[in-house]
């Protein structure tokens, strides 16, 4: 049989190209595996809609009763119907068999944007991809997608029509045929199966849902303390919420941006939206906001009670405790430890609190941490400086630990030679009567990915969060000596000037360990209150400075003078820096607070000198 399309010979040349693809589509239709039907001015054949009628015929027949005549004439063709394409002057016209199926009018091509020719190839080649189709087509075989989604899944053939579905787990999603199709709705995160019968046979759809790495929006609350809470403390409370809050799927990666957040003043609240993006394994990516709602508590004020002492030894030759005692409620302690590795391999240092108890504890910190360092002054010097920061404005940062759960304070990898610095401030403010501090040294041991931030922060706890304790939390230990009592010292200085310099020594005289058996030689993590009084009996102005000397060898300062934090330089031996300048009026006095704190890895005693101006002063840090 001769299947091409009987195209007339007289015809335009530029038509001809069009016509000729018309040939190719030579169309055999079988009325017996097909269902056609019209819905208003469509046909619709095997679901698949082939023509769309825009126009009325010549005699005034309108579009739908046009789609109506030609799918009875469709529903009528037997196996070896075919379709051609004939001009008939203007106008091309699609026949079955000898029977005139569409008379396309250039009335017809202008409302469908086209030409009589186009559209009659356009049609024509609907037609058969229609008639061609086999029982049974889905559009999709497998869905991935996410819960709450709705996904329209096509069918077409000759039994599409009859077609029918069930879901072997309606916990995931849910199935229901809809005009020309299915509409699958997931409902919750995992696979299903959705098969699809008809009187031929079976097919399936494969369902997987998959979860949002992180279901937003989400309201997270980050909780602080300080007079005010400094913008530092802000910012790092919300970043702890972000990584510890955040209901999220396993090894998310979460990035955002914080900004600058401004001071909370004490009794306060404010909440922060902030922008992430989250992406994580089998699991699809979004974007949106967080809010986080920032409260500032605004405990009471409250000295430290105790220093804790974690400097013994000095230099730790192998793994094992190396401090502990009880965070009891509402004392607040100042937590000094410094340690070098003086082991032949790499070391881990350890410190944390462990809540052993029934119920969840809070805390509030006040951190200071340093990166290892090979050199132990200047670890102590950097350690000191975060903590002297938020110690001007009682500023920390108040974190819950659950019931059986533990947090890192610090948490570092010491090379060999390399030390670890850290004070830091703790207070046990509710929960249970008290929770254990305990610094160890781990050999290298294996960690998961998401504690390899961790390495690196000086506030661990923000990155990782709480974890449930496990057996090396549990270790033995015995509770450490190194604690002492009220760590201040007051000093008074007086400098007249014209007369006699004014001195302080600072670390010269030791405090007196809890037990009374011992004292601290160097007063490492003692805060000094120094008052100073500076009189000026001349005639004349006088321009006077504050000089830090490094008396007793290599070491670094930290001082709050003036309401400023003023850092040292690294002195060598008797080495002097300028940590101060005022002038005087005269006869005036002047009178200002000097505090510091004795650092770990450096050399005391040190002088502090109140004395008038000189040109050749040694040091210029602080120089104002």
């Amino acid at each position: 049989m001769d299947r091409g399309y009987p195209i007339i010979s007289v015809m335009p040349m530029f038509r001809k190209g069009l016509l000729a693809l018309a040939c190719l589509l030579g169309l055999v239709v079988s009325s017996a595996a097909s269902n056609v039907r019209a819905e208003g001015a469509v046909v619709v054949v095997n679901e698949v809609p082939v023509f769309r009628l825009r126009s009325r015929a010549v005699d005034g027949t309108s579009p739908e009763a046009r789609a109506q005549r030609i799918a009875d004439i469709l529903e009528n063709t037997v196996d070896t119907s075919t379709v051609t394409i004939k001009r008939d002057r203007s106008n091309h016209i699609l026949f079955l068999d000898e029977v005139r199926l569409v008379t396309i009018t250039p009335s017809e091509a202008k409302l469908q944007l086209s030409t009589t020719a186009a559209l009659a190839v356009q049609w024509a080649s609907r037609l058969q991809s229609a008639f061609a189709l086999p029982a049974l087509k889905l559009s999709a075989v497998s869905i991935t997608t996410y819960p709450g989604d709705n996904k329209v899944i096509k069918l077409q053939g000759s039994w599409a029509h009859l077609a029918e579905v069930q879901v072997d787990n309606s916990q995931v999603a849910t199935a229901t045929r809809i005009p020309g199709g299915i509409k699958v709705q997931t409902v919750g995160v995992g696979d299903a199966t959705v098969s699809v019968a008809y009187p031929d046979g079976l097919q399936t759809i494969e369902v997987s849902v998959r979860p949002w790495a992180v279901n937003l929006p989400q309201n997270l609350v980050a909780t602080v303390t300080g007079y005010p809470a400094s913008a530092e403390t802000v910012k790092g409370a919300i970043e702890s919420a972000l990584r510890t809050q955040l209901v999220a799927q396993p090894q998310t990666k979460v990035d955002f941006e914080l900004g600058s957040p401004s001071l909370l003043s004490e009794g306060m609240a404010r909440t922060i939206p902030v922008k992430i993006s989250a992406s994580a394994p089998n699991a699809f990516d979004r974007a949106g906001s967080v809010n986080v709602l920032v409260r500032n508590l605004g405990l009471v004020s409250r000295k430290d009670a105790e220093l804790w002492y974690s400097n013994d030894p000095e230099n730790v030759k192998q793994a094992g405790p190396l401090f502990s005692a009880p965070v009891v409620s509402n004392v607040p302690i100042r937590l000094l430890y410094h340690h070098i590795n003086a082991s032949t391999a790499p070391l881990y240092i350890r410190v944390q609190v462990v809540n052993d108890s029934d119920e969840s504890a809070q805390i509030a910190l006040m951190p200071g941490d340093c990166p290892p360092d090979k050199n132990p002054v200047r670890a102590g010097l950097k350690a000191a400086l975060q903590y002297f920061r938020a110690w001007t404005s009682s500023s920390g940062e108040v974190v819950t630990i659950p019931a059986h759960s533990t947090i890192p304070i610090s948490l570092r990898r010491l090379a060999v030679g390399e030390t670890t610095s850290g004070l830091c401030g703790l207070r046990l403010v509710s929960g249970p009567k008290s929770v254990l501090l305990r610094t160890d040294a781990w050999p290298p041991f294996p960690l998961e990915a998401n504690w390899q931030p961790a390495l690196v922060s000086s506030t661990p706890w923000r990155i990782v969060g709480s974890h449930p304790i496990n057996d090396f939390d549990r270790a033995p230990y015995q509770a450490s000596l190194h604690i002492y009592p009220n760590p201040y010292r007051v000093e008074g200085v007086q400098y007249s000037v014209g007369g006699r310099y004014g001195f302080v020594r600072i670390g010269q005289k030791p405090i007196a360990r809890q037990d009374r058996t011992s004292q601290l030689d160097g007063n490492f993590g003692v805060i000094y209150n120094i008052d100073a009084n500076v009189e000026n009996k001349t005639a004349e102005a006088t321009e006077i400075e504050v000089v830090f000397e490094s008396s007793a060898g290599y070491s670094g300062g930290i001082f709050f003078v003036d309401g400023q934090v003023v850092e040292t330089p690294l002195m060598q031996p008797k080495a002097e820096t300028r940590i101060a300048r005022f002038r005087v009026e005269p006869g005036s006095v002047k009178k200002f607070a000097i505090v510091t704190v004795p650092l770990s890895g450096s050399s005391y005693p040190a002088t502090i000198t109140i004395r008038p101006m000189q040109p050749l002063s040694a040091g210029i840090a602080g120089n104002r």
